[in-house]
């Protein structure tokens, strides 16, 4: 329908509804263009050809579309007179929905999308699949995060999909099938997200990639090398999830320079990969980034190549801003997230409970921490092993700010907190404390822990927060101004006069929960 002619139905089926519909007030007074234009708003329909729009922001579309022709019979009308609100395909909907979909939308560009649902369930796109195959030319979105539907995708690919911009696919995972799509004609494709495979090296469409999400690889080997450098000079945002698996690649390190990057992501679960990538591949210091490596204690040599390459600085340190230090320690198993800016590093690696490992970890951590330009700094812990004050002691700093720790170990609370507040004995082994006095944490102003329904001795903490106010007073060093504590058993002093205590040395103390939940190592690949 044209501009005249859609003006005209709008405003005909306004007067014809004018006695019946409030909505007839919008639509007399308003120019069709302006009320597309509203509902293009309300709809989020620039949205809907992104290529990392959530699925449920594609799913709610057809049933906000629904909602606004329940308003009134105009607005039904003047929904279904432009094909604009039926761009949307959702491949497992009703077929018989698609259909009269498909068909409203005329020659208007198309999203065709599915997720897979948690639990199988049949699909049928036997009346659906020829009307796309024959619309080819108007496929401007394909994703299908659905490994159900490969064969579907591929058979709407076959023919070439000259205007196709985003492709999401997930291959089988039948071993004995080639899962490695053949190279059709798609020459303005700039978005390719996919598991489990990479794209062949020789589809000429490579080089005009601005989005390539490879995720499940079993590693990084000469063909991905080969893609990356063939893509780089347009690509902006790059994310891989690569395995151990390990192929050499030719000894002499070529340089890919990918200077348009925006956005990186990388996670590896290879030392040997991590290195690799790190001596070749180059990103602007602008782009975000965020990497995730699987490391083991030795390789401290490594986490500082990774913040060089993250953070590169001529003088060897980086502009200061404040860093959050993210940490999940559970029966040996470590996860430390550093976040700097529009940056980050998290790294995993096993530990014992020996001196010589908790040495290193605070090896790495002083490392860090001195290549971050001694930043402000934040401290999430949750901890299940017994070592929550040995982990702790790794971050004894005079920048640190911040501390919150969900702890659900044997060790005595009191000791925990003395390790965070209380006055350091100098015979201890361990980095040495740089804060006046042997008080660790000068800059502490925030204290948090949830003691997992444990037995508290308030009085004893009191105590030691008392003699560390009275000393960060006399010596005008910052002192603690808030601190919280999360599902306590108070013994030996009510908490309302521990409250009183502290609130005469300025010192605000207060019973809540305590949001730190990390998750630092989902879905690695």
């Amino acid at each position: 329908m044209d501009k005249t002619n859609e003006t005209a139905a709008v405003e005909t089926s306004a007067d014809r509804y004018c006695s019946q519909s409030s909505g007839t007030i919008l639509f007399s007074r308003l120019a069709a263009d302006m009320v597309h234009y509203i509902f293009h708003i309300v709809l989020e329909l620039d949205r809907i050809h992104d290529y990392d729009v959530p699925f449920e922001v594609l799913d709610e579309l057809s049933k906000a579309v629904f909602r606004l022709r329940c308003v009134s019979a105009l607005w039904n009308h003047f929904i279904l007179s432009s094909p604009r609100y039926w761009c949307v395909i959702n491949v497992r909907g009703s077929q018989a929905a698609m259909v009269v979909t498909i068909e409203r939308a005329q020659a208007a560009p198309l999203c065709i999308y599915s997720l897979r649902p948690s639990q199988w369930q049949a699909v049928h796109f036997d009346q659906i699949k020829p009307m796309l195959v024959a619309r080819h030319g108007q496929i401007r979105t394909l994703r299908l995060n659905d490994k159900d539907l490969y064969d579907f995708g591929l058979s709407l690919i076959r023919p070439g999909l000259p205007a196709l911009r985003t492709l999401e696919v997930v291959p089988r995972s039948y071993p004995y099938r080639d899962e490695r799509p053949p190279i059709y004609d798609t020459p303005q494709l700039q978005h390719l997200t996919s598991r489990s495979w990479r794209p062949p090296s020789e589809a000429a469409w490579i080089s005009g990639l601005k989005t390539l999400v490879l995720r499940e690889l079993d590693g990084f080997d000469p063909d991905l090398y080969h893609v990356l450098g063939l893509c780089a000079s347009g690509l902006k945002k790059l994310s891989l999830g690569l395995g151990s698996a390990w192929k050499s690649l030719p000894r002499t390190p070529e340089t890919i320079c990918i200077p348009h990057m925006e956005e990186l992501r990388l996670d590896i679960g290879d030392r040997r990969t991590t290195m690799e990538i790190m001596r070749r591949i180059r990103i602007p210091r602008s782009a975000g980034g965020k990497i995730r490596a699987s490391l083991q204690l030795e390789d401290g040599t490594v986490v500082r190549d990774l913040l060089d390459f993250l953070l590169p600085s001529e003088s060897g340190v980086v502009k200061q801003e404040p860093a959050t230090i993210e940490i999940d320690s559970e029966l040996g198993l470590m996860y430390a997230k550093y976040t700097n800016g529009n940056r980050s590093l998290q790294f995993g690696f096993l530990y014992g409970d020996l001196e010589a490992d908790y040495e290193a970890i605070r090896g790495i951590f002083h490392a860090v921490h001195v290549r971050l330009g001694h930043p402000a700094i934040s401290v999430n812990m949750t901890c299940d092993f017994r070592s929550d004050a040995e982990v702790l002691q790794a971050f004894y700093s005079s920048t640190v700010q911040g501390i919150s720790i969900i702890t659900r170990s044997l060790e005595d609370i009191v000791d925990l907190v003395a390790t965070a507040l209380g006055r350091r004995n100098s015979n201890l082994s361990g980095q040495s404390v740089d804060d006046d006095g042997g008080w660790p944490f000068r800059s502490l102003q925030y204290f948090a822990i949830d003691c997992h329904h444990r037995d508290v001795d308030i009085s004893k903490m009191v105590s030691i927060i008392e003699q560390r106010q009275e000393y960060m007073n006399a010596c005008g060093i910052a002192y603690l101004k808030r601190i919280v504590l999360a599902r306590c058993c108070f013994v030996g002093m009510s908490f309302s006069d521990a409250a009183t205590r502290l609130d005469i040395l300025g010192i605000i103390l207060s019973e809540e929960e305590i949001s730190v939940h990390l998750q630092l190592w989902e879905d690695i690949l």
